[in-house]
């Protein structure tokens, strides 16, 4: 079993808002001191929803996303769907992970909910990240 102490949060939408959130592309490069080999280390990601109101079959989803250029993103992880009032929270496991990374929250419905949102990428060894350019 790893142990992934190290983290860094890539979105957090604390007051809860009705519009689609897009979190700061970063690039995601090895801490000072890193003896862990890119084969070693491995990512998850904790995603986290609340969803209220809303009319009409309103959702929330939240994403992680990555890049090889950070300009063409491919989803690395997603939450399940809320599809009424409540909540999700989850750890999961990210099969590969690109140098840019990117969080997101989409909304949909006739009204759209408000919701608030966390992301948290973590991993088994140091790791820093850095707004992408």
């Amino acid at each position: 079993m790893s142990v992934h102490r190290h983290k860094a949060t890539l979105l957090e939408v604390a007051d809860a808002t009705a519009t689609d959130q897009t979190g700061t592309s970063y690039t995601v490069v090895p801490a000072d001191g890193d003896g862990v080999s890119d084969v070693g280390q491995t990512f998850r990601v904790f995603l986290v929803a609340s969803q209220s109101g809303g009319a009409t079959s309103p959702t929330t989803v939240v994403k992680l996303d990555t890049s090889p250029d950070g300009t063409t993103w491919i989803e690395a992880a997603t939450s399940t769907q809320l599809t009424a009032d409540g909540n999700v929270a989850e750890f999961k496991s990210i099969t590969a992970l690109g140098p840019y990374v990117r969080a997101r929250t989409l909304l949909a419905g006739g009204t759209l909910p408000n919701h608030t949102a966390k992301v948290v990428l973590v991993s088994n060894a140091p790791f820093r990240i850095l707004k992408a350019a």
